[in-house]
């Protein structure tokens, strides 16, 4: 019997593309409508601590690496899919993922959950918005790309001010 959760399904990955690809356009339609600078942006970047930036890379890497195989595979199963027609199902764990990453990290950047969007600093949104965005793409758990800009941001801002873990963290 052919094992369909062992291999790469293109149309998996096509559609997650897709989703990813309409996140990053509604995250630039607003930085434009609301008009969000690149100091918005990178202010908020450079405010991330680092130690959430690398979890949410490794999250990413973990994800990936265990998207089409046991850990992935048994939550698509007990979402109802049962083959190679049923993969509307394991869609809803990236969405799912990108749900999290966005509430979790903007209640983390933005210091509260709020249900009224404009409480919350532009360049977060937009920041909080490209992370779960990030977390939608298939395939990426090779290059730590959260990393990489958080590290690009720290260098335009000559490292001032970096946060290393979240406050309260450790006491």
């Amino acid at each position: 019997m052919v094992d369909y959760y062992k291999k790469l399904s293109w149309g998996r990955v096509l559609v997650r593309t897709i989703f990813a690809i309409a996140m990053f356009t509604l995250i630039m339609k607003y930085a434009v409508n609301n008009s969000v600078t690149a100091k918005d942006f990178i202010d908020a970047v450079r405010g991330t601590p680092f130690a959430v930036v690398l979890f949410l890379d490794l999250m990413d890497y973990f994800i990936d690496k265990t998207a089409y195989y046991s850990l992935y595979n048994k939550m698509y199963k007990a979402m109802g899919g049962q083959g190679q027609g049923q993969w509307v199902q394991s869609l809803l764990a990236p969405v799912l993922v990108s749900a999290i990453i966005f509430v979790g990290m903007l209640a983390l950047l933005g210091g509260t959950i709020s249900p009224d969007i404009r409480q919350y600093n532009k360049g977060v949104l937009v920041w909080v918005g490209m992370m779960s965005a990030y977390g939608m793409l298939p395939e990426t758990g090779d290059e730590p790309w959260m990393t990489i800009i958080w590290l690009a941001a720290q260098f335009a801002g000559g490292f001032h001010n970096v946060v290393i873990f979240p406050a309260g963290l450790l006491g």
